[in-house]
Order: C-alpha cells, then sequence, then structure tokens
C-alpha cells in the first residue's frame, strides 16, 4: 500500500483463515484438499486428519474437478452444490472457487444455504399443496358422496407431497367395550396404488394396542401429530420399523364439531423435517376433507328426515281424503241431512287439526333425535 510492501503475520492470517465465518479449502491443482478451515469441519463433520492431505473435493460432492469450477474472470462464479457430511447426510451450499496462479492452489469458499433450501422448497410445496386443495375442494362440491372423490384427492395430495403413502382412517367404536378404534378406509402410495383398504387387522385397531395412545389424545384435540423415527418412542419405533416409516405426520378431521378421523402422510426413504407452513396446509386438506363428509352427512339426515315424516304422515292423510270425497258425494247425492253432513265436517276438521299437531311433534322429535340438523332448521322444526 502507498509504494510499500506489506507484510501480513502468518499468525494472524491463521486467525483470520480459521475464524471465517464461511468455510474455506485450500486445494492443490489434484483437488486434494490441503488446509480446511474450523467452519468447513463443522459444516462437513470431519475432523481435521481425515481432511487435510487425505481427501479430494470429488468425496464430498460425488465428482468435481476444482479447474473446471474456478473463477476464470473478475465476477465470482457462485455455484450451487450438495455436499455430503461424514455421517452420509447432505448440505445445500453455494461454493466459489478461485485460483492462486503462481502457487497452483485453489481456495474453495463454501456457505452453507441449507436453510435457505429448506424454506424455498417448504414454500413451493406448500403453493404446490394449496393448488391440490383448490382442485379437490371444488370436485369434492361437485360430487353427490365424498367416497366417489376421495381417492383422486389422495392421489393429488400423495403427489404434491412428495411423501410414499397417504391414508384415511375413520373412528369406529367398539360395540362391546366402547373403546375408539381406527378404520382404515382408503390409501393412495407413491407407486400409483391404492383404493380401499382391505387389510382386516386395519378394520378396527385401538389406538393404545398400536401403542400410539398419544395420539388419540392429541387428534382428539384437534393438534396435528409428527413424529420421526429417529426420536420416537420405543413402541411407535417399533410399529415405524415394521411399517418400513421414517417419519410421519397425522392430522385430524373434525366433522361438525366431533372427531372423525385422520388423513396420514408417511415417509419411507428417510427423515423429513416438516416446516409449520407446510403442517398448516395439510390441516386445510383435512378441513377440506371434513367439511365434505359433513355436508353428505348434513344432506342425508334431511332426506332421512323427509321421508320419515312423509312416511308417518302418508296414511292419516290419505284417510283424511277418503272422507272429505265420500261427505262430497253424500252432498252431491242428497241424500244425507244437513245436520249429519256438518257433523261429519266438523270431526274432519278435529282430525285435520291432530295431524297438524302430529306433524309438530314429529318435527320436534327428529330435531332432538338428530343432531346433526343444523340449529337453523331445528328451531324452524319445533315450531
Amino acid at each position: 500500500m502507498s509504494g510499500r510492501d506489506t507484510c501480513i503475520d502468518p499468525d494472524l492470517y491463521e486467525s483470520v483463515f480459521d475464524a471465517s465465518g464461511d468455510g474455506l479449502v485450500l486445494a492443490d491443482r489434484t483437488s486434494t484438499i490441503i488446509r480446511a478451515n474450523r467452519r468447513f469441519l463443522r459444516m462437513t463433520r470431519y475432523g481435521q486428519t481425515e481432511v487435510e492431505g487425505v481427501m479430494q473435493w470429488s468425496q464430498i460432492t460425488g465428482g468435481g474437478d476444482l479447474a473446471a469450477l474456478a473463477v476464470t474472470g473478475t465476477a465470482p462464479a457462485i455455484r450451487e452444490m450438495r455436499l455430503q457430511r461424514k455421517d452420509g447426510s447432505f448440505i445445500d451450499a453455494a461454493v466459489t472457487v478461485r485460483t492462486i496462479p503462481d502457487r497452483g492452489l485453489f481456495i474453495v469458499s463454501i456457505l452453507d444455504i441449507t436453510g435457505k433450501k429448506q424454506v424455498a422448497q417448504a414454500l413451493h410445496r406448500r403453493d404446490v399443496i394449496l393448488e391440490a386443495i383448490s382442485t379437490m375442494a371444488g370436485r369434492f362440491l361437485a360430487a353427490p358422496a365424498w367416497e366417489e372423490e376421495i381417492v383422486r384427492a389422495l392421489r393429488s395430495l400423495c403427489t404434491a407431497t412428495e411423501v410414499h403413502r397417504v391414508y384415511l382412517f375413520e373412528n369406529i367404536t367398539d360395540p362391546e367395550t366402547g373403546e375408539t378404534l381406527m378404520k382404515g378406509r382408503y390409501e393412495w402410495d407413491r407407486e400409483g396404488h391404492g383404493g380401499e383398504i382391505t387389510t382386516p387387522w386395519l378394520k378396527g385397531l385401538s389406538y393404545q394396542k398400536a401403542g400410539v395412545g398419544e395420539w388419540e389424545i392429541d387428534l382428539r384435540a384437534g393438534k396435528t401429530v409428527f413424529a420421526s423415527i429417529s426420536d420416537a418412542e420405543e413402541t411407535e419405533k417399533q410399529n415405524m420399523e415394521a411399517l418400513g416409516v421414517q417419519s410421519v405426520v397425522i392430522v385430524p378431521i373434525h366433522v361438525g364439531g366431533r372427531w372423525w378421523g385422520f388423513i396420514g402422510f408417511d415417509e419411507t426413504r428417510q427423515g423429513r423435517h416438516w416446516t409449520e407452513v407446510e403442517i398448516d396446509t395439510l390441516g386445510a386438506a383435512a378441513g377440506i376433507i371434513g367439511s365434505a363428509i359433513h355436508r353428505q352427512e348434513t344432506e342425508e339426515a334431511m332426506l332421512a328426515y323427509i321421508t320419515e315424516s312423509a312416511l308417518r304422515l302418508k296414511n292419516p292423510v290419505a284417510l283424511l281424503r277418503e272422507n272429505i270425497e265420500s261427505i262430497y258425494d253424500d252432498i252431491r247425492e242428497g241424500s244425507v241431512p244437513k245436520e249429519e253432513i256438518l257433523a261429519q265436517i266438523r270431526v274432519q276438521i278435529a282430525a285435520a287439526g291432530q295431524i297438524a299437531e302430529n306433524l309438530r311433534e314429529l318435527n320436534a322429535s327428529i330435531a332432538e333425535g338428530r343432531r346433526e340438523i343444523p340449529e337453523a332448521f331445528r328451531i324452524f322444526l319445533r315450531r
């Protein structure tokens, strides 16, 4: 500087090299790493003696020549790469390679961007899931029965979430013990297999006996359950190992205020980190399915009410009509005295009043007996 040579203390240089916030690597022309700073070692989880003078750059990148990656102009060439750690896991990194021509060396700067990549991937998956949910909602609204669309919905969710398997379970009650059991209804997997679940032991499985009693408590309370085999309880871990599952997300489905069942997402390839954004989106999918089931149950309840009302009223109304027709014939023929005709009419008026009262009582009893009928209809029926 200012025409004078400047000398940097080697110890100071070493301190700066090691204290850098980025991973730094010095490699020779054969791409052998001859120096690595502490940040790089923490990133890759290797020890210093396992790297320096021993490891090739290609060993952590699965290939690649530093000379081909080196900056050739004045602008830095930043490349995104995946680096493999000692334990086999990967990190996403932004890598810049510069040459030191007079020494025949390369200096590599590595910035860990795994967190940013995960956020970007999570947001992308959220958008894909939301698109699948939007399509799913439209199909459920158009379908006369939710069962007609559920397999297609599970297939869309399986593709959007990129998991191995998606499935739907409904709660049933053990007629002998009153215990809540899970009943497998439908599923879809990444290989394109799916439909109704026919496995006998999944048609009435106890949460307690399955080793997931805590799930029942959380799901009933509306909480989403996440489990990873790496930190699962022993019984839960055994179940996951038996099913070949690395991680699972279980989202409760509530219908008209009651806990109906759940939708599950299994990942079998590797442990997966689910962000809050993704889990919230899965909750929206469960909400759409719950709404479709509730709509169908409400429509079926109203149809049952109408059918029951019609059956109970058919005979009394038919009898009233026959009696009035008989009175009409008597008046037309003139064979019955006027006083007797009037008496018959008064009897039929009373009968009509009794039918109206019976209808009101019928409405009230049906409204009380069918809790799934909306409150607005319930108030109307009681009047």
